[in-house]
């Protein structure tokens, strides 16, 4: 733990975006692989595989775009870099293992962006978020600017008025992958709206349940729909369903899509995320994944795993 936070404190990352959690939850994933790694094998190969083999078919081979690049554990990057003239990784953060990676490839780019198109939104639905990510804090032993400082916040949320109990509508920037041959949004679609549910939960007590989860079903079609709309070649690599066992016995079923149904036909296999004790003594945490080499030539299938996939 005391190695993660100094992890976190070196990443090199704008303030709101380590407090809204991106920096901790990346240098999480590289912990629980180190924890994992054996678990984990299985499922980072079948992303590889599936990728280099969607990027070796697809038929224009000069851009290539990695949405959720991470700490490119399920990402073939020496065969992306290999196969296309250029190639773009984004996501909100890139550690420094990644960067260093990185410079050994003259054609490989890191972009620092939202891909949800709405996380910098609901940050500033917080009244104690400034606009350049800064808290505001009263100087120590100086009462007449503290209390100058409380009283700008609250004439900021009353300037808001029924703006501070409304949440945005997602706007994914579509200029991420304008022009790209090969986009690939691997292990992303459902995390998309973790940070943001966190965020609303913990900082905008007027956000209730029923809220934050029209707001993640809106965050997850809108990733959807940006990625069915690109006329170059897809790859869709999600989990469709969450399932929670003990003692090999389901226990739960969690549908990590929020309602929204992917109803194309690809790849399928599970990912032990989880495996006892990551979570607890007791439990397995296990993923369907479903993966896509060709979104726009997937067939289409008639059932939607996120909900009606029976567990073992």
């Amino acid at each position: 733990m005391i190695t993660e936070f100094f992890q976190h404190m070196a990443l090199p990352a704008e303030k709101w975006v380590k407090r809204m959690g991106y920096g901790r939850e990346a240098v999480a994933m590289t912990a629980r692989h180190g924890r994992c790694r054996d678990a984990w094998a299985s499922h980072l190969d079948t992303c590889r595989r599936l990728i280099t083999e969607a990027a070796e078919a697809c038929p224009a081979k000069d851009h290539a775009v990695v949405l959720g690049s991470g700490p490119l554990l399920d990402i073939p990057l020496d065969g992306l870099a290999a196969t296309f003239q250029r190639v773009d990784l984004v996501d909100m953060v890139h550690g420094r293992a990644v960067r260093r990676m990185v410079q050994a490839y003259t054609n490989v780019n890191l972009v620092e962006a939202d891909i949800s198109g709405v996380a910098r939104a609901v940050y500033r639905k917080s009244p104690m978020s400034e606009p350049l990510g800064d808290r505001p804090r009263p100087p120590i032993g100086m009462k007449d600017k503290s209390c100058a400082v409380i009283e700008s916040v609250i004439n900021k949320v009353e300037a808001m008025g029924e703006h501070l109990t409304s949440l945005p509508d997602p706007r994914p920037n579509a200029g991420l992958i304008e022009g790209a041959d090969f986009v690939v949004s691997s292990n992303l679609l459902s995390q998309l709206p973790l940070q943001p549910l966190d965020w609303l939960a913990a900082h905008c007590p007027w956000a209730d349940e029923a809220m934050r989860e029209t707001l993640a079903r809106a965050i997850v079609d809108h990733h959807l729909a940006l990625l069915q709309s690109h006329p170059g070649r897809v790859v869709l690599i999600t989990e469709v369903l969450r399932l929670l066992a003990g003692a090999d016995v389901p226990v739960q079923k969690i549908d990590p899509l929020f309602g929204a149904q992917i109803m194309y036909e690809g790849e399928e296999w599970w990912w032990e995320i989880a495996p006892r004790p990551e979570i607890d003594r007791n439990h397995d945490l296990r993923l369907r994944v479903l993966g896509i080499g060709d979104l726009a030539n997937a067939p289409q299938s008639r059932i939607c795993r996120n909900t009606t996939l029976a567990a073992p």
